[in-house]
């Protein structure tokens, strides 16, 4: 495993933010791209940290992401609206999405928001977690253009589809129960920071491009390309395969957009949000003690609700650590436009951790 570098939170923050404004970007969404990816990292979820700041600069000088854009709303209804995120920061485009998720559900019962052609939208569980901690029941989903694929269908050896994840988030009168997961075996993110820390990936994750088993993360990456195995493996991969079909009609088909569409960029976002009662968050309450009452089978480990050990770690968390090769990769975008990088920890073992 290769060494690592822990940042402050603010240090790291104030890094993203210089970076991406050196690149373009507008003020206002450089700061809603670095809060997601801070607190990604401090919530442990590495795979849509700091790990993705020089993917955004790339996509950035690619013209696949426009740095100062805003999403632009097409159409609207009673509880029904679409955006056209016009290739702007997945991030800008998701808050922004939640928020009139919310104000709908709160206005009708119901919101359903549509996000059509936005960049990498990082961690969806955030805007889960947004519209349960504003008292909506959410489920959140993304789909990724063609050019992302990396996921095989049950059976199949190619990619056919996005890592294509799905979040839901449940009010409760304090930290909300909030998921969020891949329908594939792993996110892609996470062979990623595997690949980037020189460690193998678990067995049953991925496929050589000849469908041979592998646990060299590298092959995801090569010409031509592994792939991921759907949520369920070569056994029981139909369960993840299908949920993957379901977020590819919420979150493509019902925009207007086709899976193999090859001219589509970006990620696709669909959010539903729906109103409660007065007493729901006492019910979730009431629902989380009893499922923490089971007996743990490790006396040592409680049993936890999704979503409780990342708020745990946001709260004990004081540092973001960076494998070498992301931080290298940002060494090179910031001195090519003069961001100074000063102030930066010593770098920290191997298998260090935040």
């Amino acid at each position: 495993m290769e060494g690592q570098r822990a940042l402050k939170a603010s240090t790291a923050r104030r890094i993203v933010v210089d970076v991406l404004e050196a690149y373009g970007s507008a003020p206002e969404n450089a700061a809603v791209v670095a809060d997601h990816l801070v607190t990604s990292d401090l919530a442990g979820v590495r795979s849509h940290g700091f790990i993705r700041l020089p993917q955004y600069v790339a996509e950035i000088l690619d013209g696949e992401t426009d740095p100062v854009a805003r999403p632009v709303r097409k159409a609207g209804g009673t509880g029904r609206t679409e955006l056209d995120a016009a290739r702007c920061f997945g991030q800008v485009a998701g808050v922004e999405a939640a928020g009139l998720a919310e104000a709908a559900a709160k206005g009708t019962g119901l919101g359903l928001v549509t996000v059509h052609e936005a960049g990498h939208t990082g961690r969806i569980g955030a805007y889960a977690e947004q519209l349960s901690e504003r008292g909506c029941l959410a489920i959140v989903v993304c789909s990724g253009a063609r050019m992302g694929h990396r996921v095989a269908p049950f059976g199949g050896r190619e990619a056919r589809l996005a890592t294509n994840p799905i979040a839901f988030g449940i009010p409760s009168n304090t930290d909300p129960i909030v998921g969020d997961f891949s329908t594939a075996v792993a996110p892609e993110g996470v062979v990623r920071v595997l690949r980037n820390l020189g460690m193998p990936a678990p067995e049953g994750t991925l496929l050589g491009p000849e469908g041979e088993p592998t646990t060299d993360p590298s092959v995801l990456y090569e010409d031509p390309p592994g792939t991921i195995l759907p949520l369920g493996g070569t056994q029981l991969g139909h369960r993840g395969f299908g949920l993957g079909l379901l977020v590819e009609a919420l979150a493509t088909l019902l925009a207007r957009d086709e899976a193999d569409d090859t001219q589509r960029k970006g990620s696709n976002l669909a959010l539903l949000a729906i109103s409660v009662d007065a007493e729901f968050a006492s019910r979730t309450d009431r629902l989380i003690e009893y499922v923490r009452s089971a007996k743990p089978i490790d006396p040592a480990v409680p049993v936890m609700v999704p979503g409780e050990r990342e708020y745990r770690r946001r709260r004990e968390s004081q540092s973001v650590l960076v494998d070498q090769r992301t931080w290298d990769q940002v060494t090179v975008f910031a001195a090519d436009r003069g961001v100074p990088l000063e102030d930066v920890e010593e770098s920290v073992p191997p298998g260090g951790t935040s």
